[in-house]
């Protein structure tokens, strides 16, 4: 009868996980679908693939000719073969199918995660938990939210870790492993060289601390030489560009850049390197102990000074009245999990302040107040991780969770220290989400003095006791108290949910909304407009589009006029002096760009915005685009009013640039 009752608990407990992980997935998916369903379209980028896309579609080409701003776009078909054939099957404009369809995919990546969380933990409550966190944490909600060939290969980086943890144990996941990576290969190339850095430092980290060999050695060493000659050969061959910008010219040492074929030979060399290094290392197994010790002496150290304020010093006498020193806790806590987390969160805030004033050195702009704000959930989620780190690194198979984050970091550290304009810094943090969700599970649960979560999660079998509070006698915050650890899961996931894109918009450095009133003007300049006469100025997000409807433009060059108010400041700009472009014949203005901000591109942001005028106009910037050489030729604007400026909520303007009366004036000569 008990064995009965056992395994009728157990059954219940699976389908509660079962449940809960769909419910995640559900919620991932719709928290990364928002944007595309309440606007037109999402992306600041999404006109290069949405053009993309339709090349595919209409020519049948897998690898379509590309002419748009920045290159390689069209050689990483994945994401505009997927969208292309969904049009085809259901026959829903491209327009209206992509931005919807490609989010499902970054919410898939968490139900996969879930498993590769399994796989690693081999417990599927952390698991669950893990993917909760997983499912809401910022920076991978805002990139997989677009329609873009980065969301895409999150998906398949995700499959393939989880094949590729199947075929250290099975050799007949081999096939799936190598197909889906062959999929990240042409989905996207950054996600590519991640997924390999990560999996090469994660081998190298095994076998350095492990005494023999690891098992699985011969099965990584071969998966890993496949998959980068695959890589090597598909950017030589196919991915052209990308071998020139992102091997040929991408990496250097002491300043000095490094040939193609030199950067691949040095990837194989380091490659081997690293079991020679790991030999010599075993045979001076001594020196590397007493190395060990003496970093761990100078930790525990630095740990005990931190703590000091935390204790109490109390002395008493032996029989032989000698005195000894007892250490007390003042604050009845986890000091070890909960003195990471505190330093960590407080530090995290200072050097976000430290931000509000001087620039960030990637993005060339600065955090605001409401951008720190709203960033305090993911603050709290990276010193939940800081906590759990140690702890993760010693559970099984942490080498490979730590890892993880340790390879992405250590690009960091070179992108930083190299200025490289390939491997961008502020692209690393969205790679560490996958492991920091793990990191972050334990930290919390290690506060509460239950890593593993075995006393609050048994309590939703035993109700009764689940809603019984046994106070404690060693800690305050304790698995003995699981409503209030509960209640702080909830908290964190609800705040960590609300918060991704209202964080990205308190930076106020872009605006990725493509509105109804932006598609209508643009589709209207394609049914009035000469595309071979056309030379179009706007943000990037606005000049993307214009691009994927066959208009030429000025590819981002157009900078002063944004914020220039006399026709002297711009002129140079209009004619095309300097730049790589044709007189600009028409101009393309939305609310976004008058209100908010003008994305040029990346580290370059302008602002309609100045109040610095002696007549205190507002919106000066905007205002020559009312008079000459400007002419309005078309607006469509929202049947809503917004009740500060008594304007449409949301219009778009398109401007003619008069040539003719620049030429009366003589402006030209």
């Amino acid at each position: 009868m008990n064995a009965s009752a056992d395994l009728g608990e157990r059954k219940l407990f699976r389908n509660w996980i079962f449940w809960a992980l769909i419910l995640i997935t559900g919620l991932a998916i719709i928290i990364r679908s928002l944007p595309a369903w309440t606007n037109a379209a999402w992306g600041c980028d999404f006109g290069i693939y949405l053009g993309l896309t339709k090349s595919v579609s209409e020519t049948g080409m897998i690898f379509p000719a590309y002419t748009g701003w920045g290159s390689s776009y069209n050689e990483f078909p994945i994401l505009y073969s997927i969208n292309s054939f969904a049009h085809w099957v259901t026959g829903i404009d491209i327009l209206v199918i992509m931005p919807k369809l490609t989010p499902i995919f970054g919410g898939l990546s968490v139900l996969v995660f879930y498993f590769v969380a399994r796989e690693l933990l081999n417990d599927k409550k952390i698991a669950i938990l893990s993917t909760l966190f997983f499912s809401v944490i910022p920076f991978h909600v805002y990139q997989t939210s677009h329609a873009s060939p980065l969301t895409i290969g999150h998906f398949f980086m995700m499959l393939s870790m989880f094949f590729f943890l199947k075929f250290r144990k099975n050799s007949r996941f081999f096939i799936p492993l190598l197909i889906s990576s062959v999929l990240i290969i042409m989905s996207h190339h950054l996600t590519t060289y991640f997924y390999l850095i990560i999996l090469i430092f994660i081998v190298f980290l095994e076998n350095v601390k492990a005494k023999t060999w690891t098992k699985s050695l011969k099965k990584d060493i071969m998966y890993l030489l496949i998959t980068s000659a695959i890589t090597f050969s598909y950017w030589a061959f196919i991915a052209t560009t990308v071998y020139e910008s992102f091997i040929r010219s991408g990496f250097t040492i002491a300043g000095i850049r490094i040939g193609s074929i030199l950067v691949i030979i040095l990837f194989y060399v380091i490659f081997f390197a690293m079991f020679w290094l790991i030999k010599v290392m075993r045979k001076h197994d001594n020196i590397i102990k007493n190395v060990k010790y003496a970093i761990s002496g100078i930790y525990k150290k630095i740990n005990l000074t931190l703590r000091k304020p935390f204790l109490l010093i109390e002395r008493k006498k032996d029989k032989n009245g000698i005195g000894s020193i007892y250490w007390f806790d003042k604050l009845k806590i986890n000091n070890r999990f909960f003195l990471k987390f505190s330093l960590t969160l407080i530090s995290s805030v200072l050097v976000m302040t430290i931000f509000t004033i001087i620039n960030i050195p990637w993005i060339n702009d600065t955090f605001t107040p409401e951008s720190i704000v709203y960033s305090f959930p993911f603050l709290v989620i990276i010193a939940f991780g800081v906590a759990g780190f140690s702890y993760t690194w010693r559970t099984k198979n942490g080498l490979f969770i730590c890892g993880w984050m340790l390879a992405v970091m250590l690009s960091f550290g070179y992108a930083m220290i190299s200025s490289n304009n390939i491997l961008l810094p502020h692209r690393h943090i969205e790679y560490t989400m996958a492991p920091l969700a793990i990191i972050a599970v334990f930290g919390l649960g290690g506060i509460f003095s239950d890593p593993k979560y075995k006393e609050l999660l048994i309590k939703f079998k035993r109700k009764k006791k689940f809603l019984i509070r046994r106070p404690s006698k060693k800690n305050i915050l304790s698995n003995k108290n699981p409503l209030l650890q509960l209640f702080i899961i909830l908290i964190i996931f609800v705040s960590l949910a609300a918060t991704p894109y209202l964080a990205h918009k308190t930076l106020k450095a872009s605006d990725e909304r493509i509105t109804t009133q932006n598609i209508a003007v643009i589709e209207w300049m394609s049914e009035n407009l000469d595309k071979n006469l056309s030379m179009i100025a706007s943000d990037h997000r606005l000049a993307r589009m214009s691009e994927a409807y066959g208009f030429n433009t000025t590819k981002d060059e157009t900078e002063e006029m944004w914020e220039a108010e006399n026709l002297d400041e711009y002129i140079h700009e209009l004619l095309g002096v300097g730049k790589n472009h044709s007189r600009i014949t028409h101009v393309i203005i939305d609310n976004i760009m008058k209100y908010d901000v003008v994305h040029v591109h990346f580290g370059e942001i302008r602002y309609m915005v100045n109040e610095t005028r002696e007549d205190d106009t507002m919106y000066a910037s905007y205002d020559k685009f009312l008079q000459q050489p400007f002419s309005l030729i078309y607006i469509n604007e929202s049947i809503e009013l917004d009740s500060d400026t008594q304007e449409p909520i949301q219009w778009t303007e398109i401007f003619e640039v008069n040539w003719t009366y620049l030429e009366k004036i003589n402006y030209l000569n």
